[in-house]
């Protein structure tokens, strides 16, 4: 089919507008303008049950208390702060320290400033050790004299709203092919880039501007109230009347992809709702995109996307757009489903020991039974390394009950509750208590301290360490059901604090360290980062899931125990996609990941070979597999080992 047919059907196809979910109007100027998004709202998630539904400050009894970092009201609507808060998500940077950090919607970064909003698509830097994202002004709106605020979010959305002398509202949607201001009053807008601007051209469709820069990109504009731009100077845009209503801007990725992005530029997301379904056998997740206005939706996909998505409409004559995780393919469409395989598991291994083993595994563990300290002194006082701690006391339980070692079996687990019970009743020395500024289960040390216990006070790898607490509650409510029967409301919150299935659970957030957009947890929390959220550890964030997994397993909850697995498979999945190379794919340059079969570090924006505690390649392998589990199944693969270890 010629190039011109080709397009011509394109832009048919587009101007449909039989797809799109309309969930709101905009008549510029007229009194029907609609909020993109209302104000105060509360993520939408429709997963399952709830953990226990007790008051944490009833189960924690006198140990609560404030954090000392304070939610800043002048970043985040007050009333949104009177609900669980988001602390690890991936919009964090506009609520932490000054807001004015990125933060990362697929295609494009974004700054949310006082007084303006910068729009960045990132160009590629790499070396041997780094794929990162360059940060450039691409675009700065002006909106002298207003400042912003968050005032809305949901599971693959946030909202940010701008007060002052400019009223408007900004929806930043993950995944969106357009970054979009919607001017609330008139005003005359203008543009200005970091780059000469070469070339200026009004577009086919009524409001929209071509524009050419000096760096070889060029964008498409488009003002819902028709109006075109002109240039202003070398690197400055404006218009030449005020204008109110949708300023859209898109980097063009090829010139066959601009008669599409005319014609899907009505379409405006504002939002999304997630469902997931599962079963013991395999999980659905759907994505249902709220779009504001006419027309056809376009959004970008990851590569976990691509190899998922259920008869998605691929629009590659719009072309690709890079991104530090891979290649963004673009999707047509209000709604995206996929399903994963869930992979069955349990507390044991598939594989059988033989005789000899099982032999050798009862000598072993009866002297790592043996080895527990009884002195409570000789515990880590942090919940990191004591969680580890307690974690491998109930997984010698385990192993002891699986070969037949009652005595050692119940040797430890009688240390486990001996080391759990103080940090249930607050009598360890590093009390844990219920964070009633953040809605969170945080240290003592953590409460008033940032970087006391890895910042678990500002809420760094909640699931990581609670992850460690949980698998040993799961084990004991398999192997001791009396006394986690007694303790199920304590041993809740733990679970809850990362693994919150509830949006209605109104004393912790939902799932607090999972992205469904990435589809993996981000440990970062209260901190402000150029390159936005970060995780380390895979492994420690499937231990996470597959321990809350275990535990709704052996306290007969299997609605929780299907969502939790089905989060887990889908973790798995991205962590060998992201984290792993040359394992399910390599999204990464040649010069990066040609020696090397891991990523230490994983960005928002930026992929590291290295750890934060060092770049040696046994740290860097090493946190990526411990610890050792019949979960490790999932991550690590034999075909991807005996790949990466050929000779």
């Amino acid at each position: 089919m010629p190039l011109s047919d080709r397009i011509r059907k394109l832009a048919q196809k587009f101007a449909s507008p039989h797809e799109a979910h309309v969930s709101g109007s905009s008549r510029v100027g007229s009194e029907e303008t609609e909020c993109a998004v209302q104000p105060a709202s509360k993520t939408r998630m429709a997963l399952g049950e709830a953990w226990s539904a007790s008051d944490p400050r009833t189960v924690m009894g006198e140990r609560v208390g404030a954090n000392s970092y304070k939610v800043n009201t002048e970043l985040l609507d007050a009333r949104l702060a009177t609900t669980p808060i988001p602390t690890n998500t991936w919009w964090q940077n506009l609520i932490v320290e000054c807001g004015d950090q990125p933060i990362v919607m697929g295609p494009y970064m974004v700054k949310s400033l006082n007084e303006s909003v910068v729009v960045c698509a990132p160009t590629e830097m790499h070396s041997n050790t780094f794929v990162a994202s360059a940060w450039h002004d691409d675009w700065r709106m002006d909106m002298a004299g207003s400042t912003r605020r968050v005032v809305a979010y949901d599971c693959v959305s946030v909202t940010v709203r701008y007060e002052g002398s400019t009223l408007a509202t900004v929806p930043l949607v993950k995944g969106a092919v357009f970054a979009t201001i919607v001017l609330d009053t008139q005003i005359v807008v203008r543009l200005s880039t970091i780059h000469a601007i070469i070339g200026v051209d009004a577009g086919d469709a009524p409001g929209s501007t071509i524009v050419q820069l000096n760096n070889g990109s060029t964008w498409l504009i488009w003002c819902e109230s028709n109006v075109v731009l002109r240039q202003c100077g070398m690197s400055g845009l404006e218009s030449p009347i005020p204008m109110q209503g949708a300023v859209r801007l898109a980097l063009v990725a090829t010139p066959s992809a601009i008669p599409a992005l005319l014609s899907a530029s009505t379409a405006i997301p504002i939002g999304g709702d997630v469902s997931i379904n599962a079963t013991n056998d395999s999980a659905e997740f759907a994505i249902a995109w709220k779009v504001r206005g006419p027309g056809s939706l376009l959004m970008c996909a990851q590569p976990h996307h691509q190899h998922a998505l259920e008869s998605a409409e691929w629009m590659d004559d719009v072309g690709s757009y890079w991104s530090s995780k891979g290649t963004l393919r673009v999707a047509l469409g209000t709604k995206w489903q996929w399903s994963e395989s869930i992979e069955p598991i349990g507390f044991a291994g598939h594989a059988e020991p033989s005789a000899e083993h099982t032999e050798k595994l009862r000598e072993l563990v009866a002297i790592d039974a043996r080895a527990l300290p009884t002195d409570l002194h000789a515990l880590p006082p942090d919940p990191y390394f004591f969680g580890k701690a307690l974690a491998r006391a109930a997984r010698i339980a385990l192993i002891a009950d699986e070969v037949d070692d009652s005595h050692s079996r119940d040797m430890a687990v009688q240390r486990v509750t001996e080391w759990f019970e103080p940090w249930l009743n607050g009598t360890n020395s590093n009390p844990l208590v219920y964070d009633t500024e953040w809605f969170g289960l945080v240290s003592t040390a953590g409460l008033c301290d940032a970087h006391a216990d890895f910042g678990q006070g500002r809420y760094n790898d909640h699931h990581f360490h609670y992850g460690y607490f949980v698998y040993a509650a799961a084990v004991l409510a398999k192997l001791h059901p009396e006394w986690a029967a007694r303790h199920r409301d304590a041993l809740d919150v733990f679970a809850r604090d990362y693994c919150n299935l509830n949006y209605n659970d109104t004393a912790f957030p939902l799932l607090r360290c999972f992205d469904i957009y990435d589809s993996n947890s981000w440990a970062a929390g209260l901190f402000a980062f150029a390159d936005s959220r970060n995780q380390e550890s895979t492994s420690e964030a499937i231990n996470a899931y597959y321990a809350a997994y275990l535990y709704a397993l052996a306290t007969h909850r299997p609605q929780i125990a299907h969502i939790v697995r089905a989060v887990l498979q889908l973790e798995a999945r991205t962590s060998r996609t992201y984290w792993h190379i040359n394992d399910i794919c390599n999204v990464y340059p040649h010069e990066y990941s040609c020696d090397k079969a891991v990523v230490g570090i994983l960005w928002s924006s930026k992929a590291d070979y290295a750890t934060f505690f060092g770049n040696n390649p046994e740290f860097i392998y090493g946190i990526q597999f411990l610890p050792f589990t019949p979960a490790t199944a999932l991550l690590v693969k034999r075909t991807w080992i005996e790949k990466i270890w050929a000779p």
